[in-house]
């Protein structure tokens, strides 16, 4: 899937190219075709999916949400193109060099140098036939000409081809994988005993992106220092309970963290408020000790 931002003559148009087989593979290697009427549900529903995803996201009120959902044309357009077969190679390769090229082509480029009329020079940008501005070519200054090319800049980091599916890189992983365990079975002599590990769960750790999904969850940044706000760095992971209570009590606040509460099946509430018991089964950081905890409110 690439993902454009630009128009035939470099106005901002978002829309996506998708490569993609023309229906679903099921599990048992059949194949079922997408009907020719198909494209109709797939609009209706990648139009739901973007507006709840920029209602979620805080970029689009509820009323207006609900309004673009009741318009009858709804602005959303999938198109799909001809059909291309397996052994059609050349236009599989036309296509995808269509859909990763640039915004804007220098072919397409001509530059009227300054004159009496026009000081800064122009810039004529030819394509094709456009129905909305009935011409075809369009007239920019040097510096309207810049603004237009900028705009379709990406951010940094930002993916503007991105593999779905079959070509994931989770499924190329582990087409990988299979394909070195095939290998490896054949390279194994007789009287060698294989074990199967593949029900093996490897202890879990904290994703590379812990800092951002806290921030993301709880709006707070764990690596800034709550007292001088700069930020820290991780000098070492000590997840022995016995050091972690030490340091703790060391520094005064290990009455003040979390407290377990031995009681907890007797029913008694804790002196000083309720208490609210978070289950820690879906924890995706390391198995420290998962024993209920309580949190006091009022403690």
């Amino acid at each position: 899937m690439a993902i454009h931002t630009f128009g035939e003559y470099l106005e901002f148009h978002p829309h996506l190219h998708l490569l993609m087989a023309d229906g679903l593979f099921l599990r048992d290697e059949r194949f079922l075709v997408l009907p020719e009427n198909g494209m109709d549900a797939v609009e209706e529903l990648f139009r739901a999916r973007l507006i709840t995803f920029l209602s979620k996201q805080g970029l689009l009120q509820p009323d207006r949400a609900r309004m673009l959902k009741s318009w009858k044309h709804s602005g959303f357009n999938v198109h799909r193109s001809r059909r291309i077969q397996p052994d059609e190679r050349d236009d599989l390769e036309r296509v995808a060099r269509y859909i990763i090229r640039n915004p804007f082509s220098t072919e397409k480029m001509e530059f009227k140098p300054p004159n009496a009329v026009n000081r800064d020079g122009t810039v004529i940008y030819r394509s094709g036939m456009n129905p909305k501005i009935h011409r075809n070519f369009q007239i920019f200054t040097p510096c309207d000409f810049i603004a237009a090319i900028t705009q379709h800049i990406p951010d940094k980091s930002f993916q503007l081809v991105r593999d779905y599916g079959w070509y994931s890189n989770k499924m190329r992983g582990q087409r990988k994988k299979h394909a070195e365990e095939e290998k490896a079975a054949e390279e194994v002599g007789e009287g060698v005993e294989v074990m199967n590990v593949s029900e093996h769960q490897p202890r879990r750790i904290p994703s590379k992106k812990w800092r951002d999904l806290i921030k993301k969850v709880w709006e707070a940044d764990p690596m800034i220092c709550p007292t001088c706000q700069r930020e820290m760095r991780i000098v070492s992971l000590i997840d022995e309970r016995d050091v972690i209570e030490k340091m703790l009590k060391c520094l005064g606040l290990w009455q003040q963290g979390v407290r377990v509460d031995p009681q907890r099946q007797s029913g008694a509430d804790p002196p000083g408020g309720d208490w609210v018991y978070e289950p820690v089964d879906q924890d995706p950081f390391p198995d420290y000790d998962t024993e209920p905890v309580l949190f006091y409110a009022n403690a």
